[in-house]
């Protein structure tokens, strides 16, 4: 999507940040001048603060002069110009003390001057190195150069000796004066004032780092990546049309397999587990049988008509043929016997009584000739077949009465007898198969049971 709105603002935003940092780190570095240094060695001439004051910021704290070694001012004939260089040896003679110093050029200067003699000069600055007794204002005389070199005279400067060095200490911020020291560190003093700055900076610049951030994130939004492997269905938007926040861009369904959703009944959801198999069928694909399996077993049920229901989850692997929103039937095995006796379901009768063939050809209490009732006891249970626990053997011939569609009728009493064997000599046989729907009359179906696929 294209972003450059807001890149602009981003670009905003990124400079409000940099100026909030600069801010921070600013005053974060003045707290280096709560305390004051001395800028150079030397001697305090004068301090002018004491603990308690309050300093404004850049206000004169103290002087400090350094004479460890002094310089001498003196001119020089314009004659001599060019002559005179900077390192030049140098003798200074102070009278007073008797002393005769060496020292060198340090500076040649372009300032002139007309002596009272009336003679246009150039200033020279000497320096030396103070013993210990030359002061300031001192009389002192100097010649340049070295014995057997030629000596250039000078007209003495009346303002004598000065000091190396002078340097006025100022506060590089406004406070109160906690220690005063007189070292190289000369005082130091404190500020409320800086302290809550400081944090109100740093307040500030968390504030536009995460406007920053935010703007970056949205950022990301505008380029969009699918968010699973698939195929794109439907497609919203062309290219040159605005899109509208929240509202869907395309739909893409990942084929490569399908879920769907049963409702089970609430009697009935205890028999599901995740990992259970099922055989899908569908009227678009006749003759294809399709398997899956249980992937969720859902707690939260929905009630309706005095009925709950809880969804279970069955995905399809393999789906050549099946499409998302075709209508299938699904059948699940929630009970599997092996190896046991069965007899079709029409046999049982009221009482679970079964109909036996005597082997001695006697008949039994209000049985048809030949024939005998016998009590069983039932177990698992499908359409077709009901497992007998006791009561029957394996081999034993039962009849039972068939309507035209080879299903038990009640009705029509001994009328259309027909002869069946047992229907399983010590088979298998599979009982349960999952109905998820009630009938008008409310008993269960015990057949497949219909769902719809949906896309992963």
């Amino acid at each position: 999507i294209d972003a450059s709105d807001l890149t602009t603002s981003l670009q905003r935003q990124e400079n409000s940040r940099n100026k909030a940092k600069e801010n921070y780190e600013e005053l974060v570095a003045s707290r280096q001048e709560l305390t004051v240094k001395a800028p150079i060695g030397g001697t305090v001439l004068n301090m002018n603060v004491r603990v308690g004051d309050n300093v404004n910021k850049h206000g004169q704290i103290a002087t400090i002069e350094d004479t460890s070694k002094m310089v001498l001012t003196e001119y020089y004939s314009d004659e001599y110009a060019g002559m005179i260089t900077a390192g030049m040896p140098a003798s200074v003679s102070v009278p007073d003390q008797m002393l005769t110093l060496s020292g060198t050029v340090k500076e040649v200067s372009s300032l002139k001057r007309v002596s009272e003699t009336g003679i246009s000069c150039f200033a020279v600055t000497v320096q030396v190195e103070n013993p210990g007794s030359l002061a300031i204002g001192g009389s002192a005389t100097c010649w340049l150069g070295q014995a057997g070199q030629e000596i250039y005279p000078s007209i003495t400067d009346p303002d004598g000796l000065e000091a190396w060095d002078r340097k006025n200490v100022y506060a590089g911020i406004a406070g109160e004066v906690a220690e005063v020291h007189v070292r190289h560190t000369m005082l130091t003093l404190t500020s409320e004032t800086l302290e809550d700055d400081i944090e109100n900076a740093a307040e500030a610049l968390e504030d536009a780092e995460l406007s920053l951030q935010s703007q970056y994130d949205r950022l990301e939004n505008y380029t969009l990546t699918a968010p699973i492997d698939g195929t794109i269905v439907e497609k919203v938007y062309k290219q040159g049309e605005n899109v509208e926040m929240g509202k869907a861009l395309c739909t893409i369904y990942d084929l490569s397999s399908l879920t769907m959703t049963l409702d089970v009944d609430e009697l009935d959801i205890k028999s599901f587990k995740v990992g259970q198999k099922a055989e899908i069928t569908s009227e678009a694909n006749p003759g294809e049988t399709y398997e899956g399996v249980i992937t969720e077993v859902g707690i939260s049920g929905t009630s309706s008509n005095d009925v709950t229901t809880y969804p279970v989850t069955v995905r399809i692997e393999e789906t050549e043929g099946l499409l998302p929103g075709m209508n299938v039937d699904v059948s699940i095995v929630t009970q599997e016997q092996l190896g046991i006796l069965t007899v079709p379901t029409a046999a049982i009768q009221t009482g679970s009584r079964v109909m036996v063939k005597t082997e001695d050809g006697s008949t039994g209490e209000r049985a048809p000739e030949g024939y005998k009732y016998v009590e069983v006891v039932i177990g698992a249970a499908d359409e077709d077949y009901v497992q007998i626990i006791s009561g029957l053997e394996e081999g034993d011939e039962v009849f039972y009465v068939r309507d035209s569609a080879g299903r038990r009728n009640q009705q029509s009493g001994m009328a259309g007898m027909m002869g069946g064997m047992m229907g399983n000599m010590g088979g298998g046989n599979r009982g349960g198969g999952y109905g998820g729907n009630r009938n008008t009359g409310g008993n269960r179906n015990s057949g497949g049971s219909g769902g719809r696929t949906a896309g992963r």
